[in-house]
Formats: C-alpha cells, structure tokens, sequence
C-alpha cells in the first residue's frame, strides 16, 4: 500500500469510514464507497501492470459517468497524470493537447469511439468503455487486483494537467499537484460547506472541470453526489424535490436557466440548504431574484483553474435581501479571500494599489499551480514575484470584498476611454424583459472600438433597440452606452457556462453600429 498521503487517499479513507453508504448516483447508478474503491483500485493496479509507470499522462474523454469518476480517482492513486480532455472539443483539438502533453493512454466513453480512432496515431494504449478498438474497460478492471496500488505518491507530485478553456486563444496546459488538490478540498470544507452524511449533492458540472473537485468535500463526509450526464434543468428540479436534495453546484447560467423555465413554481425546494455559483458574475438583479426563489442559500466562489477555482468567496450569510444597502452593494462582489488566500490589486508595473483602485488581481497559496506545461516563459510571466497574476481586472474596498470589473482582454476602449463590459452588464439586465446580456467592444472607424450589447429577452417579454437605448441613456454615461442591441435566443458559451465574447466579436465584426 502507499505509504504518503494523495488526493487518492480520499476515496480509500471514505471506503474505510462509510463503507455500505452510497457514494454516487450516476444516472440511475449507484455504488456505495466500498464498491466504488475496489473498482478504483482494480483499474489503478492494472494500469501499471499495463507498463504505465508515475508521472506518465493519461487522457480521459467522457462525459459523466462511473467510468470517468473511477477513472480520475485511479490516476490519483497510481501516480498517474490526468489529462483534462474537454469532451466538447473537435478532434484536432483534442490531438494537440494530447500531443502538447505527451500522453500516452487514452480512456474514453462509447462516444468518443471516432475521436479516439483519430489520435490512436499518438498513444500506446487506448481503453474504452462501451465501444471502440482497443481494450475493453471492464475487463482491464478485472484483471487488476482489489488491493491499494503500491506506488508512493507524495503531496508535491504532479496529478493533473487541466488545460485552459482557451476564451483567449490556444489553450495551456495548467499543472496540479496533489497538495493543490487536497488544500482545495480542505479549504472548502473550512469555509463553504457544513456537510453531513445525510446530505446529497447534486452537479451536471463536468468532471473535466470544476465538478471533480466539488465532489471531494462530500466523499469526505460520507455524503451521497448525484451526477447528471449534461445539463437539464427540468431534470433536476424533479431530482430536487424526489430525492430531496440539499446541494447544487451550478454555473451562473445554469441556475438563471432553472429559474426561468416555466415548471420552476411547481416544484418544492424547500430541502435545498446550499447553492454554489462560479464561473462567471451573476448579474446583481439576477442575485435578488435567486434570494427570493430560494431563500439566503447561495454561496459564490471566484478562482481560475491555476488556483483550483478557489480563490475568493462570497457565503449564503451574505445573500440576504434586508433593506442594507452596504449588504446589497456587496452582492455585486465576488467576496473576500478564502483562508490561506491572499490577494492583492496592482498596476501594470506590480504596484500594489490601495482600496478603489483598479488594477490586475493577483494571488498566492498553496492552491496554485506549478506552471504551465512546457511553457516555462508564460508560466514565468503568471506566477511572477510568487503570485499568480490572474488577468482579471477589479478593485477592492476598505473591508477587503472584491469587486470584478472585466478580463483585461475584454475592456473595451471607446473614444480613447475604459469600459467595462460587466459594468454595463449589471445596467442592461435590471431591464425586466432581459434575461441574459453580453458587452462587447467592435472595431469601428471612429470610435477604435464601438460598444455592442447582445441581449436575450425572458420568454414572452418584449423590448426593442430604441427602448434598450433609452433604457441606457437613463443609467449610464454617453460613452459607455451601447451603439447597437443585437437579439440571439442565447449567448454562445463553453463547455464551463462562460459566455463566449470572442465568437460574438466574430459574429458581428463588420455590422454598421449606431451612434446614439
């Protein structure tokens, strides 16, 4: 058995301490903690056998389910490296990152047979559960024995390689170690989440990203994770009130998509204890709306992969709805530090800037990661001075809440002035017929570039350009004011829930803005 302790030992320690309960459901699945940790170490041990060796590179291609759960855990354990595969991407995509990390293996669901057919060039081994060449996943899982793996995998070892989302252009390969790992799920045991064993957990968050590390405070306590396969809001609102739910973990736009959908009011909620939100602002107005549909339940989180999404924190105490506008200002923060996360705001030189200034917002704990792969000169410019310079732009005030203003990719400059596009996002969706909205900034003759809105009305609501414009004009200042409203029935976004900017930049490059 190993001897040093690793995000694997989460599950082995859960297995000993609850063993019959149910660990997760997965589509009508179950597997209790004993079951499922014997299956992560079959598949773990037959991995090495397979001539698999620490620190090689292994990609997972799946959406949700027991295959891809057990899969991560038994890289955990074996002291393998988990590369993070997006399951949206195309194929070409798919390739470079698996050639960029050089991996070896690829385990894959019955999906992604094609891709996988595809890369094979690339790999020496390729697993798959359900269908394609190669091995069978099952009867990998077989042959490998039921004991803990024996290689020692200590704290600082490499885990993951969890590649960027690439809103900005190519991805980069983000490196987790372990103790990355573990100081996550410790922090957020600390500060967010006052779990029981009877608690139950439900994500459709996928387990490429954020999901994976939501679920580990809950296998610590022994509580039950529910994991849908994708995202239907109907679903799990009738999960919600049959199972009794205590926990959700959404993206801003999954929870405003559960909100409007128009069975939302026949259901009871009422056992729901706990929403976590992060990925991206939830506008203000959206904020109020949550607090009156379910109570002063939710909790925000903000942080980026290169810190295990951990870095500020806003608790349910704080989404109340009392008439204080110091409270009610504070909704539109992402919160203050977690403990162990320091944050700073700085110029472009590294400055530090006092309270109200607005600057980078960087980072240093032991949630950051160790680099990015292969690229030492951009992983030299992030983590400069010790701190992980994170590219978003904001401020903080004199009781240490911070306030996001924008990417630093995303300001538009209009006229040789700043605008940032969440500020006119907070205006734009207190209009009472708009239920999502994106800024952004086109190239223009006169202006360099001209603010554009795109906006998606509530279903039935009705607003045309000309009442957005005077809606503006009312609430925000001359050069700030959107010059055009394009209308979508919704806003491109990635696999994350973030809106994607840069293809409505695309879409609209070209079209004639107004200039009111």
């Amino acid at each position: 058995m190993a001897r040093f302790m690793n995000a694997g030992y989460l599950i082995t320690r859960s297995a000993q301490y609850f063993p019959d309960r149910t660990a997760f459901v997965i589509e009508g699945e179950s597997k209790s903690f004993r079951h499922l940790n014997i299956r992560v170490n079959k598949l773990a041990n037959e991995l090495l056998l397979l001539g698999l060796k620490k620190g090689d590179r292994v990609g997972l291609l799946f959406h949700n389910s027991f295959p891809y759960l057990e899969s991560y855990l038994a890289l955990y354990k074996a002291g393998l490296v988990w590369v993070r595969l997006n399951a949206r991407l195309a194929p070409s995509e798919i390739r470079r990152m698996i050639q960029d990390s050089e991996t070896l293996a690829l385990i894959h669901g019955p999906e992604f047979a094609e891709v996988a057919e595809e890369v094979s060039a690339e790999l020496q081994w390729i697993i798959h559960s359900g269908d394609g060449d190669g091995l069978d996943y099952e009867e990998c899982l077989q042959k490998g024995s039921e004991q803990e793996p024996e290689t020692d995998v200590y704290l600082d070892d490499l885990c993951d390689i969890w590649y960027t989302s690439g809103t900005t252009g190519s991805p980069k390969g983000i490196m987790l170690t372990h103790r990355n790992i573990i100081s996550c799920t410790q922090f957020l045991l600390s500060d967010v989440y006052d779990i029981t064993s009877k608690d139950q957990f439900l994500t459709a968050g996928a387990l490429s990203h954020a999901g994976s590390v939501r679920v580990l405070p809950f296998v610590i306590r022994g509580a039950v994770c529910h994991l849908h396969r994708h995202f239907d809001p109907l679903k799990i609102l009738h999960e919600t009130e049959t199972l009794k739910i205590t926990d959700w973990a959404v993206v801003p736009t999954m929870l405003i998509a559960i909100m409007d959908h128009p069975e939302f009011s026949r259901f009871d909620l009422s056992s729901l204890k706990r929403i976590t939100y992060a990925g991206s602002p939830l506008p203000v107005e959206r904020i109020k709306e949550a607090v009156e549909k379910f109570g002063p339940i939710l909790d925000q989180s903000y942080g980026q992969a290169e810190s295990i999404i951990t870095i500020t924190h806003l608790p349910k105490e704080e989404h109340k709805i009392d008439g204080d506008p110091t409270r009610e200002k504070r909704l539109a923060s992402a919160g203050r530090e977690y403990p162990g996360v320091q944050i700073q705001i700085v110029d472009d030189n590294d400055n530090i800037l006092g309270p109200g200034e607005i600057g980078e917002v960087i980072t240093r704990s032991d949630l950051l990661m160790r680099g990015y792969w292969n690229q030492p000169h951009k992983t030299e410019e992030a983590l400069r001075g010790g701190w992980l310079h994170t590219g978003d732009i904001g401020y903080m005030d004199g009781d240490g809440y911070l306030y996001l203003l924008d990417r630093k990719h995303d300001r538009i400059i209009t006229g040789g002035l700043n605008v940032f596009p969440r500020e006119l996002e907070e205006v734009i969706s207190t209009h009472p017929a708009v239920a999502q909205v994106a800024v952004f900034g086109v190239e223009d003759p006169f202006w360099g570039e001209a603010v554009t809105a795109t906006v998606v009305l509530r279903k039935g609501a009705e607003a045309g350009e000309d009442e957005l414009m005077a809606f503006c004009k009312d609430r925000l200042a001359g050069y700030k004011r959107p010059k055009k409203f394009h209308y979508l029935k919704d806003l491109p976004k990635n696999q994350y829930g973030k809106v994607l900017r840069k293809d409505l930049k695309k879409k609209f490059r070209g079209i004639k803005q107004g200039v009111s």
